[in-house]
């Protein structure tokens, strides 16, 4: 029997894409963020989430999707890299997805720049899940800039 990995499942645009599921602390409804002066344009702020105060990336336009829904569906992804919690905007949660390894395709050569942030593609019923490295979403410089907002 194949080993299985675990993501969280959410949709920014069209696309299905994945986290792993051991950096995700919570899942949350969009709630009053507080813009921060100078940050970076896809920080959207911080919020203050039962005394901590977590900066807020909108990860659609890190990584340059149209941003489609902003309703009902939209939900803040709580994941902590290293160290520290960042909330991350999508449009839609969907699942928790168990994926066999061998199912998981390594990640394909076309990224523009050195920060490979897409770790592989998974083939599932519902078509290709694009699965993400939160850790490399952001250069050297961006997780500085980010660790002195929270």
């Amino acid at each position: 029997m194949s080993e299985v990995k675990q993501f969280v499942g959410f949709m920014m645009g069209s696309e299905h894409y994945g986290v792993d599921i051991m950096a995700v602390e919570e899942i949350i409804r969009p709630m009053d963020i507080t813009p921060v002066p100078r940050a970076p344009s896809f920080v959207k702020g911080i919020i203050n989430l039962r005394g901590r105060i977590i900066p807020v990336v909108d990860l659609r336009d890190r990584l340059r999707i149209p941003i489609v829904d902003t309703g009902e569906h939209m939900r803040i992804v709580v994941m902590r890299i290293e160290n520290r919690q960042l909330g991350f905007i999508v449009d839609r949660v969907e699942e928790v997805m168990y994926i066999p390894v061998d199912h998981i395709e390594a990640a394909p050569g076309v990224s523009l720049n050195e920060r490979n942030y897409v770790e592989g593609v998974a083939r599932t019923k519902k078509g290709m899940i694009i699965l993400l490295d939160i850790l490399k979403i952001f250069t050297p410089d961006e997780h500085i800039q980010m660790s002195t907002m929270a």
